[in-house]
């Protein structure tokens, strides 16, 4: 049996990566058997939910690896999955989409039928914001009319501390000094019990010989990786120590040299995602063993299936402006100098 899950969880890591690439379990040796995968992360944040729901399937009469390339291998012909917010018994529909485009590889990436609702879905009670919900998802496969189901609760809403001031009557900056630190703090939410945090630094390359040729680019630089709370009940106080020379080491890793063209700064952005117990459990099963046997358990919260169904809430802040004295430093030192930006 071989099995290739790829999780990125910012993203997370966005749910649209983790959605996009997760494959399928494929068993060539046991008699066929209707089975489902389950991949969805639910976000308050967002204003449309996606869940990936796929065969996993057997083929005694077929190589794995050509089945795996047709499409119809990967699919059920008709299903009708819901949501339902449990503490209400509001039930949300999920219908059949393919406007995502998913990375090629060894499955087949083309439709990619996605299950998608524009619904509201809650951390909390938008009436009594002591009332916590939690959400189920349900659907009967369509030949066997096997029920899969599965839970979650939902992240909280929450809110950055330092070093970008929440408020939007605030104008946002930041500074990168080199010879100290910056610091990211913020209170853990209720159900949070994992984060990642991006900072997004954005810039603009123009051709010196025609300016009217312009590319935007985006370095995605990850602040904090993985950081794990103690429990997930929320207000840990989170802190991440950021050297401020690691902003121009970005810089000068990842951006090259080009006597061609001159690059001004644009307004950054920054992210942060915080998932549930779920997705926790999941990324601590798929970490590697570091023993001599590698093999773990699979983690699964789906029952009478295979997959996740969890949740995360993602803070993004944008419009956010480097600081005079960073930009000249980029502009005017001699380090960084050669990567031609303008103040």
């Amino acid at each position: 049996m071989t099995k290739n899950v790829c999780f990125n969880f910012l993203f997370l890591f966005t749910a649209i990566l983790l959605l996009n690439s997760c494959d399928n379990e494929l068993d060539v040796l046991s008699d066929y058997e209707e089975n489902a995968s389950v991949y969805g992360i639910l976000d308050p944040s967002q204003v449309t939910q996606y869940i990936k729901i796929n065969k996993v399937f057997t083929n005694p009469n077929a190589k794995a690896s050509d089945v795996a390339k047709i499409s119809d291998s990967l699919y059920f012909d008709s299903l009708a999955p819901f949501i339902i917010e449990q503490e209400t018994g509001r039930r949300i529909p999920l219908y059949k989409v393919s406007n995502l485009p998913k990375d090629s590889g060894y499955f087949a990436n083309a439709p990619n039928y996605l299950y998608a609702t524009n619904e509201r879905i809650y951390s909390r009670n938008p009436f009594n914001q002591n009332q916590n919900y939690s959400y189920r998802i349900e659907f009967e496969l369509p030949t066997s009319k096997k029920k899969i189901s599965a839970t979650t609760n939902i992240v909280r809403d929450f809110f950055i501390q330092s070093p970008i001031s929440p408020n939007p009557l605030i104008p946002r900056s930041i500074n990168f000094p080199t010879n100290a630190n910056v610091q990211l703090r913020f209170l853990s939410p209720l159900n949070g019990k994992v984060f990642d945090a991006f900072f997004n630094i954005n810039y603009v390359e123009v051709n010196k010989a025609d300016t009217n040729i312009k590319a935007f680019k985006t370095i995605k630089w990850k602040i904090l990786r993985s950081y794990r709370t103690t429990a997930d009940k929320g207000n840990e106080q989170i802190t991440s120590i950021i050297p401020g020379i690691s902003f121009y080491n970005v810089l000068l890793n990842d951006i090259k040299v080009d006597a061609s063209v001159y690059r001004e700064f644009l307004p950054c952005s920054m992210e942060i995602v915080g998932g549930n117990i779920e997705i926790d459990n999941y990324i601590q099963s798929s970490s590697p063993s570091i023993g001599i046997v590698q093999k773990q358990a699979e983690y699964s919260n789906i029952q009478n299936g295979i997959g996740i169904f969890a949740s995360r809430y993602s803070i993004f802040l944008d419009r956010i402006a480097l600081s005079s004295t960073t930009r000249g430093l980029v502009a005017n030192s001699n380090d960084y100098r050669q990567l031609g930006f303008v103040r």
